[in-house]
């Protein structure tokens, strides 16, 4: 008699920094364009796109003589406002040196234009790594901190911003690696969170889809 094992499957889908987020926003609430700026760990790039149909976008960050550092964004979104977000990383994966970079912003094979941005970093950005979502377990966080006793918190909030859980509070952590799984899966629904990791100075926040 041959007996049959039926698995579950989850489905879920992880948004977070690594290495861009995207926003879309109606024109009526981005009818005043938001300076670009740095936020946090997140570099933001204002782009409004005005077509009456699809066109492709494509921004590139450049350093100081020209070159192209990172290659952002090139793909096909629908006509409204969009936010983008630089992780401050060139091609490589690599932390590019503080300072104003210049980009190209190119919209359906017409327009063309030149911004700069600024790159600036806390203290405990440069000195903790953060590693990237993991599919299979999208609530985990995993960061190694490069120098000694700093204070930390890990938060679990609902999109629309209402803590649910949190994992430690003003904890102070040691150098060394750190992972933290969140119990609290279990018992929530389908939908969108967001996980906040202070470490010092520093602010790191995941998006997260969760769909079972």
């Amino acid at each position: 008699m041959m007996k049959y094992l039926i698995i579950p499957v989850l489905l879920v889908c992880v948004f977070s920094l690594w290495p861009t987020i995207l926003l879309a926003q109606t024109s009526s609430e981005m009818s005043t364009p938001p300076p670009d700026s740095a936020e946090a760990e997140r570099v933001r790039i204002w782009v409004p796109v005005e077509t009456k149909s699809r066109c492709r976008i494509r921004i590139n960050i450049m350093d100081s003589t020209g070159d192209t550092v990172r290659h952002l964004i090139d793909f096909l979104p629908k006509p409204g406002y969009y936010n983008f977000y630089w992780d401050k990383r060139d091609d490589f994966g690599q932390y590019v040196p503080p300072g104003t970079y210049p980009y190209v912003i190119e919209d359906c094979g017409k327009h063309k234009r030149q911004r700069k941005v600024e790159a600036r970093y806390s203290r405990w950005e440069l000195a903790s790594t953060i590693a990237p979502p993991d599919s299979a377990y999208p609530f985990r966080i995993e960061f190694e901190l490069h120098e000694d006793s700093v204070r930390c918190s890990l938060r679990y909030f609902l999109h629309n911003g209402r803590q649910l859980d949190s994992a430690f509070v003003d904890s102070l952590l040691n150098k060394g690696a750190h992972k933290f799984d969140w119990n609290f899966i279990r018992k929530i629904r389908r939908g969108n969170y967001i996980i906040k990791l202070m470490i010092g100075d520093y602010l790191y926040i995941r998006e997260v889809t969760y769909l079972p």
